[in-house]
């Protein structure tokens, strides 16, 4: 993975891992919770901001994966030449067999 691969997914762990503590703080404080619930527009920023981060990953993931083929076939295509010319070459330092004379002729 490259390093900028390995930033994104620290971001992305940073906000699981602050949803996660979170959801472990609200749990037994309803106090809090009830407190909390005139952010709620905050939240769905939170939310939204998780969703962006996921729609990032898929995009990254299928630009990486299409690249990848891209240069999976340019390899394929590289040794079927590469391939083609050693056996043209095999066939040209092939002694021809020597045509039968008919005597008779």
């Amino acid at each position: 993975m490259n390093k900028r691969r390995l930033i994104f997914f620290g971001i992305f762990a940073a906000y699981h891992v602050m949803a996660f503590v979170f959801t472990l703080i609200i749990e037994n404080n309803t106090g809090l919770l009830f407190k909390l619930v005139g952010y709620i527009s905050s939240f769905k920023y939170g939310t939204f901001l998780g969703l962006v981060l996921l729609i990032i990953d898929f995009v990254w993931w299928w630009s990486e994966s299409k690249e990848a083929e891209k240069e999976k076939n340019a390899s394929r295509h590289e040794n079927n030449t590469l391939k083609a010319k050693v056996y043209d070459l095999q066939e040209t330092t092939k002694v021809a067999p020597k045509p039968i004379i008919n005597p008779k002729d």
